[in-house]
């Protein structure tokens, strides 16, 4: 049994990294120069800001335990622009890191960060990832901690052996869909968004080395599907392929606003536009802001 260790919690969002590999963007332009074309597009840099702005950074903001770090992974070759933005934005958050790198493969391009982002004398760090898009509940980081450190305590978690901390229960909101874009969903496994690996410093594995679907047989895992803890969003912009999963449970309008708020510590005045909202360039299509 461990009884006295420092557990450091860090996170990592990919903002547009330009990176070799890890999204479908980067398989199709295999040039850096045309990959760069796409990522830095001033329209899609406008929705990303937006999402990431409105519904990622709040959800975090918001948290009861604000004692962890989300590393903003960008690329060497982010606009300046967009990279004042992020400074601006990382001024009103002390909780953001701002970190560049060059091109790397997405394994050794979050180690970099995560290692970035670790305070100086921890003993174990226990790392999630989150996608600009999507939020986590006010209590995530709180949890999460109660978790790992019983995990740590108890022996679970060890220079040999990476424990998972999973939450799969949480809302699919489908932007595309301004009837009914909500549900409740229960995951039968983990996703990437809502679970961190705890490991020691000096690990080679984060929550990044294999695809969700298979991590439980790789790590130790402790999963809980009680409480919402996440909120994952689908729109036509997805770089993956996600879709309302079969059972999903609609939840209505009023409900739905009751729970951005009050379980994610988002402003349903600000976020529900984003449905419609369009950005330069887009054609109108339905509701205008």
């Amino acid at each position: 049994m461990v009884k006295s260790f420092r557990n450091e919690i860090v996170g990592v969002c990919r903002f547009s990294y330009l990176g070799d590999g890890g999204f479908e963007v980067s398989k199709k332009q295999k040039k850096e120069e045309k990959l760069a074309e796409v990522l830095y597009d001033q329209q899609r840099m406008n929705r990303r800001f937006a999402f990431f702005e409105k519904i990622c950074v709040p959800s975090l903001a918001a948290q009861t335990d604000q004692s962890f770090r989300l590393v903003v992974l960008v690329g060497t070759s982010m606009p300046l622009r967009f990279r004042r933005r992020l400074k601006t934005l990382a001024e009103d958050h002390p909780f953001l890191q701002i970190v560049a790198l060059e091109p790397y493969g997405p394994l050794s391009a979050t180690k970099r960060a995560y290692r970035r982002g670790l305070p100086d004398g921890a003993d174990f760090m226990t790392g999630f990832r989150i996608d600009d898009d999507d939020a986590v509940a006010i209590d995530y980081i709180e949890k999460t901690r109660a978790y790992a450190d019983q995990m740590i305590t108890n022996g679970w978690a060890d220079e040999n052996n990476p424990v998972v901390i999973a939450f799969h229960r949480g809302i699919y909101w489908d932007m595309n869909d301004q009837e009914d874009p909500f549900y409740d969903f229960r995951e039968i496994g983990p996703l990437g968004l809502a679970s961190a690996m705890v490991t020691k410093p000096d690990d080679h594995s984060n929550m990044f080395r294999w695809n969700h679907r298979r991590v439980g047989a790789h790590a130790r895992m402790w999963t809980d599907p009680n409480d919402q803890m996440f909120v994952r969003t689908l729109h036509h912009h997805n770089d993956s392929d996600r879709s309302i999963p079969p059972g999903a449970e609609p939840i209505t309008k009023w409900d739905a606003k009751e729970i951005l708020r009050s379980r994610f510590g988002l402003d349903p005045d600000e976020v529900l536009p984003l449905m419609w909202r369009k950005f330069k360039g887009e054609k109108e299509a339905g509701k205008t802001e």
